[in-house]
């Protein structure tokens, strides 16, 4: 058996990035809690793989991320090391098609395979990329992908509206039930009605309107498989959306997708590359609508909390303040921003410049504002107003929240819940003592719900 080579890579980054290979280790198993899987390397895993051992996909795309953070440029697998030159650095090939620059191939491929629970885990054993190319900026002007059409079929405008009440069906049952909750049902309308559509042909004055739908419905989806805790076929799904939206000539929905997708990246850890998904979001295409508008200056307003660039961040928060209260509440799901969003995205601001007092207070709107029919919004609003609470040493008014989130978690299907979870139980256990602590413990150790089984090769082990 030929013997390891040193990994000379490896060691190099380790150099740049001025880390040890404890600290590597504890990088990597970071990274990978973020994205749902359980990681325990530590400084002997890190001397094997500079020995030459190579550890499992997609363990090398999670050591590549973790120098790209440390460094701040962008580092590949392949100059890890971790890999062979040339080959991929997930073993699990994607389905042919899946990286063709024709948006309407992609989801057609992407969701036939992700609606299929044999051949799922082909997408969801992947990582987060952080590849330049997941953000393209706004082009009009982009030629239009040649595929063939069908000559049997034309679409109708009734279909186009069926496209957009569905849009909202699936907006509402995520709101309801959370993105675990009916994922696989829309990657089957996506793959059997609206794939079939987009190879139809269309009047010109539908055809933009078809791709739109299909960008929102694709948007939906994404942010869904977020949910189910698939950050990387998650990436591809927005990823995805954009294309569909360039197709479509419908910068508001590209320039709303650029802002989920730097929702993702900061959910992760990777400050940078939220802040430049948010500042191409606010750059594509003419100037939005007030609500859309107010809806992106909040996220940028975050991502410049996070980044210590208070003034930025205030007045971001400003402006998107000033264009809330000019717009005019829309009908469909990426129509209208509510205030209890505004006032949610306003906590995190404050939340992240220091302002506890002031994160809380709104955290507290946001949750008061939350009707019946958002319980996803609402439950996960109350877990981060508790968990405010309670880096305050106000444990009783903290459980008052906690008691909301446990009072929507059995019937959501989300990952930030599940996490949230786990957060109650270990920040309160402290404060066990008191009785409405004790209460919220034991109600937390009980509460059950259904949830699906993850996807076979989503957790990898430990391995070398």
């Amino acid at each position: 058996m030929a013997r390891h080579q040193p990994n000379h890579r490896l060691a190099l980054l380790l150099t740049e990035a001025d880390w040890n290979p404890g600290q590597l280790a504890r990088a990597v198993n970071a990274l990978g809690k973020a994205q749902g899987m359980s990681l325990r390397y530590d400084r002997t895993s890190v001397a094997h793989w500079l020995t030459g051992s190579r550890p499992r996909p997609p363990v090398p795309d999670l050591v590549a991320a973790a120098f790209s953070r440390r460094t701040e440029r962008l580092v590949t697998a392949e100059e890890t090391g971790l890999i062979s030159p040339g080959r991929a650095a997930d073993d699990q090939a994607l389905p042919p098609g899946t990286e063709t620059d024709d948006a309407a191939g992609r989801l057609t491929i992407l969701a036939r395979t992700d609606a299929d629970p044999a051949r799922r885990s082909q997408l969801t054993g992947g990582v987060y990329s952080l590849r330049a190319v997941d953000s393209p900026g706004w082009n009009p002007e982009r030629p239009v992908p040649v595929r063939p059409r069908s000559p049997h079929s034309r679409v109708t405008a009734e279909e186009v509206r069926a496209l957009r009440e569905m849009c909202q069906i699936f907006a509402d049952l995520m709101e309801r039930h959370g993105g675990g909750h009916a994922r696989s049902a829309l990657a089957a309308y996506l793959t059997d009605d609206t794939s079939r559509l987009l190879a139809a042909r269309a009047d010109s004055s539908l055809r933009g309107q078809l791709f739109s739908c299909a960008a929102q419905l694709t948007h939906i989806l994404a942010r869904m498989t977020m949910d189910a805790g698939y950050p990387s076929l998650a990436q591809r799904y927005f990823t995805t959306a954009l294309g569909l939206a360039q197709e479509a000539g419908d910068s508001r929905v590209y320039a709303i997708t650029l802002r989920a997708m730097s929702l993702q990246a900061l959910r992760l850890g990777f400050l940078e590359k939220a802040a430049q998904l948010a500042d191409s979001a606010m750059g594509a295409g003419p100037a939005p609508d007030p609500s859309t508008l107010a809806f992106l200056l909040s996220q940028r307003a975050v991502t410049h909390a996070h980044a210590r660039q208070g003034r930025r961040a205030v007045a971001d928060l400003a402006a998107a303040e000033s264009h809330h209260d000019r717009a005019t509440r829309g009908a469909g799901p990426f129509d209208s921003y509510p205030r209890a969003g505004l006032d949610y995205q306003r906590g995190q601001v404050l939340l992240a410049l220091g302002d506890r007092e002031g994160a809380a207070r709104s955290f507290a709107s946001s949750a008061a504002a939350r009707g019946d029919d958002r319980r996803r919004s609402a439950a996960l609003t109350h877990a981060r107003l508790a968990a405010t609470l309670l880096s305050l040493g106000r444990p009783e008014e903290s459980c008052v929240h906690w008691n909301a989130f446990l009072d929507g978690y059995p019937g959501l299907r989300l990952a930030p819940a599940d996490e949230a979870l786990v957060h109650l139980r270990r920040s309160l256990y402290r404060y066990r003592g008191l009785s409405p602590v004790a209460v919220v413990l034991h109600r937390a150790r009980s509460v059950t719900r259904t949830a699906p089984a993850p996807a076979k090769g989503h957790r990898p082990g430990p391995g070398r």
